[in-house]
């Protein structure tokens, strides 16, 4: 009986401390849930390079982008038939005012600036504040050829001074800013982005993932609204150079209710007036929305003719800023903001400016 007794209590420990060890011992965390990619967002997660514009032709064939003034903005100075052959010549740092030059091949610019002024890269070497400048100015003669001149010349010389075209790049030639694009000019992917990851999509599926459609942020990274403020006098100006001016006050902004830009343009081509506009007639796109209403677009979208850089743009905020509102400074020939209750609402809406 002891003999069975010691085995009973012999079993009897081994089990409690079975027990005990099981209960002090933690189990695992269960895993975390995995989320699961599919095959779009696989290929939307690729960090995408540029391919260039003749890549992107492959498929989508648009044989009107090419009159459009986006394509117009920059094109290689092989499109020009010129008088003759030009060479080197010697250019001087026009943007840092001093007496630095430098030579730069004419036959090998980068491209021409809305037909106007021919673009060159500046060798680092050289230690001019930029690095892209404007280095002649194209000219048409009365047979139709092209001759170069200079873009601007050194006070009280007859030398060739260069302007600086870096600040001009982001919008007239993005291609030129962005690394490993064969592009110099405005192409399909200053809008919408490097496009290798959309190259390489098999299914509509991951095209769609890895192409998305520019919105009216994609256009006012350019095309600015907003005004700003005179740099000499602390007037409040409206914006001209970049086409848009004050659609930032506009209902069609402020309500959301619209698609933005692409509701009335269309950036792949133009109308018969060479405009970027989905009808010949602006005044019929009004009415796919304003049904009833008869706009006259001339007069709710008002020009401003004294333009410094002698653009004629329209107002896009709807008469949110009338005309009225506004007045020519002759000495600047800036389009002040004059109007006290306009005033208080732009400062309203952007406070950094009453600064």
């Amino acid at each position: 009986m002891n003999r069975i007794r010691m085995i009973i209590l012999s079993l009897s420990a081994i089990l409690v401390t079975a027990l005990v060890a099981a209960c002090n011992t933690q189990q695992p965390a269960a895993p975390a849930p995995q989320t699961q990619q599919t095959p779009a967002t696989q290929v939307a997660n690729v960090t995408a390079t540029y391919v260039g514009e003749q890549t992107c032709q492959g498929c989508h064939k648009k044989p009107n982008v090419d009159k459009t003034p986006h394509h117009q903005s920059f094109k290689p100075l092989s499109d020009y038939k010129l008088d003759k052959t030009y060479g080197t010549v010697t250019v001087y740092d026009g943007a840092a005012n001093d007496a630095k030059s430098t030579t730069v091949d004419l036959s090998k610019a980068l491209g021409v600036q809305v037909d106007t002024y021919v673009v060159a890269q500046i060798p680092k070497t050289a230690g001019f504040a930029g690095l892209y400048y404007r280095v002649g100015k194209l000219t048409k003669n009365p047979d139709g050829t092209y001759k170069i001149s200079s873009a601007a010349v050194v006070k009280g010389t007859q030398n060739w001074s260069a302007e600086d075209y870096t600040s001009c790049t982001k919008c007239h030639s993005p291609s030129l800013g962005a690394a490993g694009t064969p592009d110099k000019a405005f192409t399909c992917e200053g809008c919408h982005g490097p496009g290798s990851a959309h190259v390489a999509a098999t299914t509509d599926e991951q095209r769609n993932a890895t192409m998305p459609l520019p919105t009216s942020q994609t256009c006012l990274k350019c095309h600015q609204s907003d005004p700003t403020k005179d740099s000499k006098t602390g007037a409040i100006i409206a914006t001209n150079h970049y086409g848009t001016r004050d659609y930032t006050f506009s209902k069609h902004n402020t309500t959301g209710m619209i698609n933005g830009c692409l509701t009335c343009h269309n950036p792949h081509a133009v109308n018969a007036n060479g405009r970027l506009i989905k009808t010949d007639n602006p005044n019929d796109i009004c009415v796919t929305c304003h049904a009833g209403k008869n706009y006259d677009v001339k007069t709710i979208m008002w020009d401003n003719k004294s333009d410094p850089r002698g653009h004629i743009t329209a107002d896009h905020s709807f008469t949110a800023v009338p005309e009225s509102a506004t007045k020519v400074n002759p000495t600047t020939k800036n389009v002040e903001i004059v109007d006290p209750t306009v005033l208080d609402m732009i400062k309203k809406a952007l406070p950094n400016l009453a600064k």
